[in-house]
């Protein structure tokens, strides 16, 4: 086949690549929140996403926190205390990562999200079985004043104490529903 045919050939693939992919993003509707001064709300801002009940349940369930990931050290240390703190409350065990007798592990990935108006801290949480199976996510979000250099700056003890007190909350209700 001639040079010219090839190229010929390729470009009537890679155009009718293009035309396909245009035509799906064309399908594909977005919605955005109203935007307005200060950070983005979150659509749902307090929700949790299950895939069933707690397969294992009662008050022997023991807890391994990976160390949390987006937040300076000094607010997880902080947000570590206030979860430790409100699982006593909540007759929950907390042990450290890679202890045996975890039957859930979870992970946390914060991050604050702010401007002169106003900063929110976003949290995730996902908890899994000993295998890393994926089984419950916690999610939410705390607001907090505003800092034009820094969102971290805006965040106190107050919002990562209401996070971690969530956060409990919603553990002990799934495991114990």
């Amino acid at each position: 086949m001639p040079p010219t045919q090839r190229r010929n050939g390729r470009i009537a693939r890679l155009t009718l690549a293009l035309a396909a992919v245009f035509l799906l993003a064309a399908c594909t509707s977005v919605s955005l929140p109203p935007m307005g001064p200060g950070p983005p709300p979150l659509i749902s801002a307090k929700k949790t996403r299950t895939l069933g009940p707690a397969p294992v349940k009662g008050e022997e369930v023991h807890f391994a926190f990976a160390p949390v990931t987006g937040v300076p050290a000094d607010m997880r240390f902080a947000l570590e205390d206030s979860l430790k703190k409100y699982a006593a409350t909540r007759a929950l065990t907390i042990v450290a990562p890679g202890d045996p007798t975890a039957v859930y592990q979870v992970k946390g990935y914060l991050s604050a999200i702010g401007d002169d108006a106003g900063t929110v801290l976003v949290y995730t949480w996902d908890v899994a079985d000993a295998f890393g199976t994926p089984l419950y996510r916690i999610s939410g979000q705390e607001s907090a004043a505003g800092s034009p250099t820094d969102p971290w700056i805006g965040i106190t003890g107050v919002e990562m104490d209401a996070a971690a007190r969530d956060t409990i909350d919603k553990l002990a209700d799934w495991v114990n529903g």
